[in-house]
């Protein structure tokens, strides 16, 4: 952050440059962040708490649900509430497998060429605790494969350069011909 004293301009390191003559305001002026509110979460319901309860211990979502708020859902995934799976964070937490692979995923909003850190709970669903079950995060303009055998929560970050205005953010499983699979819980998505 740039301000401008006299003929003086006090840069935010603490450090002030001393010049002759009048400063060229463009130079001295605040940097445009557009609307996008800097070092806040801009993910929706990343703890999946504004979710049905369900009449059981889980509700399956499938393609197209609106039931998700801030998410869209493909194929068919579970809302878990901690009765079935103590959640990370909250009550509930999402397994990528319903009644067979799915994926949850948000556009966020984000300043170009910023820099930005997803974060996520990553464990299995109950039914396949110890068992592989394999999945990919796209973050961004980029992706990566994941993985997990465990049903204890641990904590995963990925970090990206926006590409644009918004940027995708989702969670997909390869565990294809399955009831069970990856669970996910506590998304943040931190910006500059």
């Amino acid at each position: 952050m740039n301000r401008v004293i006299g003929k003086s301009a006090v840069l935010g390191v603490g450090l002030a440059l001393v010049a002759c003559g009048p400063m060229d305001p463009t130079v001295a002026g605040e940097p445009e962040l557009s609307s996008t509110q800097q070092g806040l979460n801009v993910e929706i319901n990343g703890s999946f708490e504004s979710a049905p309860a369900g009449v059981y211990n889980y509700t399956i979502l499938s393609n197209g649900s609106t039931a998700l708020p801030g998410w869209t859902i493909g194929g068919s995934i579970k809302v878990m509430n901690s009765s079935y799976k103590t959640a990370a964070q909250g009550t509930k937490s999402v397994d990528l497998n319903g009644n067979g692979a799915g994926s949850v995923s948000q556009m966020v909003s984000t300043v170009v060429g910023a820099g930005y850190t997803v974060r996520f709970a990553l464990a299995n669903s109950p039914n396949c605790a110890t068992t592989w079950r394999y999945g990919t995060v796209t973050y961004g303009p980029s992706s990566a494969s994941i993985s997990n055998a465990s049903g204890t929560w641990a904590y995963r970050s990925y970090t990206f350069n926006a590409t644009s205005t918004s940027s995708l953010i989702k969670f997909e499983s390869t565990s294809t011909g399955v009831a069970c699979g990856l669970a996910i819980d506590n998304v943040t998505v931190t910006g500059p």
